[in-house]
């Protein structure tokens, strides 16, 4: 059955699985006819005719599996990234809302791909950097206003003082790190599913 649809095909004759793929009685297929047709029997696509012109309309089914494939590949990244104990560092400073804001805009931007709405996808794209930005000039007021409270000799009242500037920098470091993440993934859905530059 599969070697006879590939020959039919070829050949330019229609096969059971697509009766209206035929070639005009005679003539030699095109690479672009061969195209179309592989196309719509995987899926992937419908070639129309207008006029002169090809247009290829997407189905929505192709659209949706891409998606998920593309989702699932980012989802195997963040499990191993957890498996390492990476992942969860963010989360784990007293100060992380910022963190669980960008996670959150992430998971919306993942929702407006599979719901297409591109131009949703790039603003949220360009804001959620400006939000991780922003969780860096936050994380810094923590670590200096923490530094300068600090102003004592005594070893033992310096040691909370370190503390707070460090939960200060991990703000500061983790919520720049996931801004720039989620507006690369974000970026690369409108790449690979959008066919939007940029």
């Amino acid at each position: 059955m599969a070697y006879a649809s590939v020959q039919a095909l070829v050949r330019g004759h229609p096969s059971p699985a697509d009766p209206g793929a035929g070639e005009a009685a005679g003539s030699q297929p095109s690479v672009a006819g061969i195209v179309a047709r592989l196309r719509s029997m995987l899926g992937g696509a419908t070639a129309t005719r207008r006029g002169d012109a090809d247009a290829v309309v997407a189905r929505p089914g192709a659209f949706l599996s891409r998606c998920v494939v593309v989702q699932a590949i980012g989802a195997a990244g963040v499990v191993g990234l957890w498996i390492a104990g990476i992942a969860g560092k963010p989360f784990e400073s007293d100060n992380a809302f910022l963190c669980w804001l960008i996670v959150a805009i992430a998971a919306l931007g993942v929702l407006c791909v599979f719901l297409q709405r591109w131009r949703d996808v790039e603003w949220l794209a360009t804001h959620v950097v400006r939000i991780g930005l922003l969780g860096t000039v936050i994380g810094l007021i923590i670590a200096f206003s923490a530094a300068k409270a600090g102003s004592s000799a005594d070893p033992e009242a310096i040691r909370p003082m370190i503390a707070a500037v460090v939960d200060g920098m991990y703000v500061s470091l983790y919520a720049t790190l996931l801004g720039i993440a989620t507006n690369l993934w974000l970026k690369i859905n409108l790449r690979l599913l959008g066919h939007v530059d940029g």
